[in-house]
């Protein structure tokens, strides 16, 4: 629509305007999804806990609080437990026996981690995608992982690109799968009470002090799962002064 003298009428420019904002709109909405923080990659871990003596290495060599590594290295454990904070402000937490590589996606090789924030994990053949949540991974004596969502979800694919496209599994936050290294997944099961007071009593909880990145949310989906689970302190509220 113009004007006698050739110019787009206002109610032109109006509308030319609405689109400009609406396509510009829906690019930056499409770049966010893009750079989630579930993609922010992994390039540095620091020690942060050492419990049950000081079996905690960096390459092969002992590390202590505030060691840390890069790209490419192996951090594993003894007899000890750690913690560990990413540099993208997500952390985990390893069992005894434990072994696994810092990368884009942390590499489980050998025993287990609880892990919370945008932590995408490696597990056989298979990524799992975190949606900012707390799981758990163990490799278990008959060399099939356990994939335990605590709170949140997360998504399960091939690493390698394949011919034909294969749907993603998504766990959500109260269900486990077993996955085999060469890529086979399980169907979604429920935790099962008795199976979550275990994992809140056990390595993965017991004796740490540092938190867990979205504690409160892990906390509260817990409750909300398993009314009757009684929590260690670390995920107990913080009582407000003056109502207890």
């Amino acid at each position: 629509m113009q004007t006698k003298q050739g110019q787009p009428s206002p109610q032109f420019r109006l509308f030319r305007q609405i689109i400009y904002f609406l396509v510009s709109f829906s690019a930056v909405v499409i770049l966010g999804m893009g750079l989630s923080p579930a993609q922010a990659q992994i390039s540095q871990a620091t020690v942060t806990e050492v419990l049950d003596g000081n079996q905690v290495f960096i390459q092969g060599r002992q590390a202590r609080i505030n060691s840390t590594a890069g790209a490419g290295q192996q951090v594993s454990t003894g007899s000890s437990r750690a913690g560990l904070r990413f540099n993208n402000g997500a952390a985990g937490r390893l069992r005894s026996n434990t072994s696994l590589v810092i990368g884009q996606c942390i590499q489980v090789q050998q025993g287990g981690i609880v892990a919370s924030g945008p932590t995408n994990a490696c597990i056989g053949s298979i990524r799992v995608a975190t949606r900012g949540t707390t799981f758990l991974t163990e490799l278990g004596t008959d060399d099939v992982y356990a994939m335990k969502v605590l709170e949140g979800s997360v998504g399960l694919a091939p690493i390698e690109n394949t011919t034909s496209p294969v749907p993603e599994v998504l766990v959500n936050q109260g269900q486990k799968v077993f996955v085999t290294r060469d890529g086979r997944i399980s169907s979604p099961e429920l935790i099962t009470a008795v199976e979550a007071q275990e994992i809140v009593n056990g390595d993965y909880f017991s004796g740490f002090a540092q938190p867990l990145p979205g504690t409160s949310n892990l906390q509260r989906s817990l409750q909300q799962q398993y009314p009757n689970i009684s929590l260690p302190p670390s995920l107990r509220p913080t009582p407000v002064r003056g109502l207890w």
